[in-house]
């Protein structure tokens, strides 16, 4: 009994084959959304989403179901860097879901470091600055 608890069915190559193969078949049905009046082509959408994507309109070659069908293996294959294909695909399914698709800007780090090291980065800060005052 406690081996079967262990092991359970979910390890078996055949379920696991036949789940990647059902996933990735569903992947393929999703819905190609038609175009907006703020979004009606690929120049725009890339613009609108910005993190300077626009550089990425010549791969999908001006057609709006390429936008929608290409994978992040596709575009891994065509030279997208993974934190720009992670954002393209975020901003395509928002686009899919009828939301609203808009820059989401980059975030920015303090000045006195990570929240970890602040308190102790600011006691520094404040040493040094006291050192040239005097």
């Amino acid at each position: 009994m406690s081996m079967f608890c262990r092991r359970g069915f979910h390890t078996s190559p055949i379920f696991n084959k036949t789940f990647s193969s059902v996933s990735t078949k569903l992947a393929s049905y999703k819905p190609i959304p038609k175009p907006t009046k703020e979004i009606a082509d690929i120049p725009t959408f890339l613009k609108k989403i910005g993190r300077g994507c626009q550089e990425f309109e010549p791969i999908y070659e001006n057609k709006w179901e390429n936008l929608f069908t290409f994978n992040t293996k596709v575009l891994k294959e065509k030279g997208v860097s993974i934190q720009q294909r992670k954002y393209i695909a975020s901003q395509l399914e928002r686009f899919r879901k009828s939301h609203t698709v808009n820059e989401i800007k980059l975030g920015k780090k303090s000045f006195f470091g990570s929240e970890r090291h602040r308190a102790e980065n600011i006691a520094k800060w404040r040493i040094e600055q006291r050192n040239k005052n005097k």
